[in-house]
């Protein structure tokens, strides 16, 4: 697939310079977890381990992050992960600004079931900052109107969705057992189109994890278009 039909939508994860969720890569030597390996000094053979919050950079969340009942990250259908993007604009938001049912409802004739619904805010530019957790969030009734509309994944490039003031989490209790997850900290949305692009958000299958980080991708129609008539 070449580079110019690919857009990378994941923040980076710099080791021990993560400001919201410590994350830290131990490299080792190899051999100190298999010591049958026979390698001398002049190969660079390693092994990290890591150390990380399931929230670290650009992740997923899924209902087992607030349902106890609700699907982990490994048995969330990964079919749903993966579909076309509607990229809705509400960068003109303020931090504690409202997205509105209406405004959502503006994109109404754009959003079909199984759709892959980004919002772009514009604040992963302030994604390694001391405010990194300040958005503007939707509305709980917007919230319920991308359920009805059976979307499979609503995703944000900021760091929530959620009223800062409101108890208990309700957007994304709301959202969780309409069984649609959440991807926060999303960037480079501005070099994607709505309707022009696969959306690909494929997270570790680990059991029992509420969250995990993701390589979110999105690649052009026209590029997956011209890979099948090769």
């Amino acid at each position: 697939m070449e580079n110019q039909f690919v857009v990378d939508l994941s923040q980076r994860i710099y080791p021990g310079k993560e400001v919201n969720f410590p994350m830290e890569l131990d490299l080792r030597d190899a051999a100190e977890s298999m010591p049958q390996l026979q390698y001398d000094s002049s190969i660079w053979y390693k092994i990290g381990y890591v150390s990380m919050c399931t929230h670290n950079g650009t992740h997923i969340e899924v209902p087992y992050h607030h349902l106890e009942e609700g699907l982990d990250i490994a048995n969330f259908p990964v079919g749903n992960l993966i579909g076309n993007l509607v990229l809705l604009d509400f960068s003109s938001k303020t931090i504690e600004d409202t997205i509105t049912l209406e405004e959502l409802q503006a994109h109404d004739s754009e959003i079909s079931a199984g759709d892959i619904v980004f919002l772009k805010t514009g604040m992963d530019k302030i994604f390694r900052t001391p405010n990194w957790a300040d958005y503007p969030y939707i509305a709980l009734e917007g919230i319920r109107w991308l359920i009805e509309k059976r979307i499979g994944c609503l995703g944000t490039d900021a760091a929530g969705i959620e009223d800062i003031l409101a108890k208990n989490q309700p957007g994304h209790v709301t959202l969780f057992r309409g069984g649609i997850p959440l991807v926060e900290s999303l960037t480079n949305l501005e070099q994607v189109e709505s309707g022009k692009y696969i959306v690909f958000i494929l997270p570790i299958a680990i059991e029992k994890a509420d969250a995990c980080p993701v390589r979110v991708v999105a690649v052009r129609k026209d590029g997956l278009a011209a890979m099948a008539n090769r």
